[in-house]
């Protein structure tokens, strides 16, 4: 990996952790906003043209993963 593109990934990283701190401030209930939405398919965006098939899915499995916890999470909370 160049310089160039470490500075890119650390750049990407500050961007993300900025969008994930902005969306703990709020409601943990609030749905997304279009435009969150579309900030989040664009940092995705950005990270998945670097990844490799591989990782690509381990990172796919990773989110699934946590969609499927959270979703117990919640469906035992509603209980």
């Amino acid at each position: 990996m160049t310089w160039e593109d470490r500075n890119r990934y650390r750049e990407e990283r500050e961007e993300l952790e900025r969008f994930r701190a902005r969306l703990e401030a709020e409601d943990p209930e609030a749905p997304l906003t279009r435009g969150e939405a579309r900030e989040l398919v664009g940092l995705l965006a950005r990270f998945v043209d670097r990844m490799s098939p591989e990782r690509w899915d381990r990172a796919l499995e990773a989110i699934a993963e946590e969609a499927a916890r959270r979703a117990d999470y919640l469906a035992a909370r509603r209980n």
